[in-house]
């Protein structure tokens, strides 16, 4: 299967495209690039040496693969590891003047790693090839390298130049050193990873696409990716002295989305509303209604206007949308929830609001207009109430408590459902608040009454300050104090690893301890921030983390283990709802049954004497039927009611039903006299049984 997947990949770069090789004249710029330093320099930090070690160790035996694993197959996937571990440069270059059906290029660059030197991959990529049964001869127009041998395709290049192993289809081989300076990087930080996303140097192939979906060249255009300022994104990290170093820029975003920044820039007033205990955090200033109707404005721009209004002017789709949810929900969505909103958007964990976990998330967006906030919920509250309950048999409703450092809180609850969470919303101030659970309301609550905040976190103040002062955003995570939580799934992926690489010859030629003790672990600890601000028309980036791949892998396992204590309660309260309904299908159905076998048991009777029974026990004395049969399936401890069919009786006319109590609205099991049984509404059965 990989052999053919590989095959076929080879076939699309070299030999599907019928197109003739890019012209000489046509200048070609870098539009995509992606660079990684590989495990030499990302795993250089000490608490790294073991795991790089054992990389190394398997990329040098190759990977231990599953026996029914060909030796083709295998060679292709040993390829792909080591490419993926090497020192790797991925361009895709655009000429100005497109030619063919492929009018862009590609270009690999690869210094390799300890495991596997340019000589050692340019052989792998032989064999792959080979396996793959792709065909090559020597090129003709640069010595020593070799090419597809396909006369339809657009033409390839692979070999060693420069002590790099390179590959290039439909273009030359670019060897030329990418610009980082755009990034910010400190200097003499060197990038181990970074990309480059250039919108200006696709919009020759972004043309031709755009000459066929109209409506996507709009799109794009709003979006910043087609027209003369187009943006341009770049990232990098590098590793400092005693941190890594995160940076990154997205040239001509002011131009584009101008209109969504707030002069002012985030606030201590926005800071304080996040405790001094968040273990991740993000703050942005924006402004939300503008950004929000830019897309209400893009999605109009797309859609066909919906008819027109009695003055003849055209019903943007936007306002049709806004009217039908008016009727429906009993708001504005528009006039009525989003013009409330606010330019701060805040968005935390903490241990105080939950232990740091999923249930401690909280969201706080800044009001405008908060009493107008408050009575629009209120409103929503109860009209979504009136809607649902139908439709959900009580199972979801949306509840309203009061607390005396909240106010009145609306929280969606799940009566009967052991479902772990309780969505809750609030107005507090200038402030509208959402929790995944009531307790952590309470905290965020308390937290917008306190008098110490983020601010007052050690860790944050190194780390940010008051740097964070006037940003666009603010992104903190206290990687130290997560890193207990992490270890354990940490630790398991590292030992996974350490054995996978271990030679099953000589067990104790592997490494050990890939993940170090945990104290050793712990020690000098960073945490990870970033900070945007704009410059000029650009959004820059810039932050830092701690340098170990070892901490920041320990760091996300520990958002795993935030959620695993949530998966077994969900699992339970998406299934539970299923198996009751199948539960009550059941007990439908046997009451059906049941119904229908009393039916025919009456019609054998009267097949028999020549008459209807005159009661059910009739059919139990005569021995029809066990008395069993007597007692409701679909409502234990209730019987049946027999209707002894009459001279005018027709086939259609219930003959026998369960039993049906005052008021109940509930339908019940009944039976024809032509013996076809359903389930009826009880309502037309009450007068019956008054």
């Amino acid at each position: 299967m990989l052999k053919r997947a590989v095959f076929v990949g080879s076939a699309i770069a070299a030999g599907l495209w019928a197109v003739p090789e890019v012209s000489a004249d046509a200048p070609v710029t870098d539009a995509i690039v992606f660079y990684s330093a590989g495990v030499d320099s990302i795993l250089a930090n000490p608490k790294d040496a073991n795991l790089h070690a054992a990389l190394v160790m398997m990329e040098k035996n190759g990977l231990s693969l599953p026996p029914d694993v060909g030796d083709d197959d295998a060679a292709i996937i040993n390829f792909l590891a080591s490419v993926i571990l090497s020192e790797l440069d991925v361009r895709m270059t655009v000429p100005s003047v497109p030619q063919g059906q492929m009018p862009f290029g590609i270009s690999v660059s690869s210094k390799g790693n300890a495991g596997a030197s340019p000589d050692v991959l340019m052989d792998r990529l032989h064999a792959a090839l080979k396996g793959a049964n792709a065909r090559t001869a020597p090129s003709k127009t640069r010595d020593g390298f070799m090419t597809m041998a396909s006369q339809y395709g657009p033409p390839t290049l692979f070999g060693i130049e420069d002590g790099s192993a390179v590959f290039a289809i439909n273009g030359d081989v670019n060897m030329e050193s990418i610009d980082w300076s755009g990034c910010g990087l400190p200097a003499g930080v060197d990038p181990l990873m970074g990309g480059i996303i250039d919108f200006n140097a696709m919009q020759p192939f972004l043309g031709m696409a755009a000459m066929f979906q109209p409506q996507a060249a709009a799109m794009m255009g709003n979006f910043g990716i087609m027209g003369p300022d187009a943006i341009r994104l770049e990232f990098a990290m590098g590793r400092g002295e005693n941190h890594m170093h995160l940076g990154g820029r997205i040239a001509n975003y002011g131009k584009h989305f101008g209109t969504d920044l707030v002069a002012e820039g985030v606030r201590a007033a926005d800071l304080k509303v996040v405790p001094t205990d968040a273990v991740d955090m993000q703050v942005t200033r924006f402004n939300l209604v503008t950004f929000l109707d830019g897309i209400l404005m893009m999605a109009d721009s797309m859609a066909p206007p919906m008819g027109a209004d009695p003055d003849g002017k055209p019903i943007k789709a936007s306002d049709m949308v806004r009217q039908q949810a008016k009727m429906m929900l009993g708001v504005d969505i528009k006039t009525e929830l989003i013009d409330y909103l606010g330019d701060s958007f805040v968005v935390y964990r903490s241990i105080s609001t939950g232990g740091g976990g999923l249930t401690s998330l909280v969201t706080a967006i800044n009001l405008s207009n908060p009493d107008g906030m408050a009575t629009s919920l209120g409103n929503l509250s109860a009209r979504v109430n009136a809607m649902a309950m139908p439709m959900t048999q009580g199972y979801v409703q949306l509840s309203s408590w009061s607390h005396r450092e909240c106010g009145e809180v609306i929280s969606l609850t799940f009566p009967g459902v052991p479902i772990p969470l309780e969505l809750s919303l609030v107005v507090k101030g200038d402030w509208l608040l959402a929790t995944l659970t009531p307790q952590a309301m309470v905290a965020a609550c308390r937290q917008l009454d306190g008098t110490t905040s983020v601010l007052n976190n050690p860790r944050f103040a190194s780390a940010v300050g008051s740097d964070g002062i006037g940003a666009v955003q603010v992104s903190f995570t206290d990687l130290p104090s997560q890193l207990a939580d992490g270890y354990g799934i940490a630790t398991g992926i590292m030992n996974a690893i350490s054995n996978y690489t271990r030679p099953r010859e000589n067990a104790t030629a592997g490494i050990p301890l890939v993940m170090p003790p945990y104290f050793d672990l712990i020690a000098g600890a960073s945490p990870c921030v970033v900070i945007a601000r704009i410059d000029g028309d650009d959004l820059v980036y810039s932050g830092s983390a701690d340098s170990s791949i070892n901490v920041l892998i320990t760091g996300a396992a520990a958002n795993i283990v935030s959620m695993l204590p949530f998966v077994a309660p969900m699992a339970v309260a998406v299934t539970l709802p299923a198996i009751t309904r199948a539960q009550e299908v059941a007990k439908t159905t046997r009451a059906k049954t049941q119904a229908k076998s009393l039916a025919m048991a009456c019609q054998t009777y009267r097949t028999d004497n020549g008459a209807w029974p005159e009661s059910l026990n009739v059919l139990v004395e005569e021995y029809y039927i066990d008395s069993s049969m007597l007692e409701n399936a679909a409502q234990p401890g209730t019987g049946w009611k027999y209707r002894r069919p009459g001279e005018n009786s027709q086939e259609s006319d219930v003959l026998i039903h369960g039993i049906v109590t005052s008021g109940s609205s509930h339908d019940v099991p009944a039976a024809m006299i032509d013996g076809s049984a359903t389930m009826m509404p009880s309502y037309l059965l009450q007068n019956d049984d008054q």
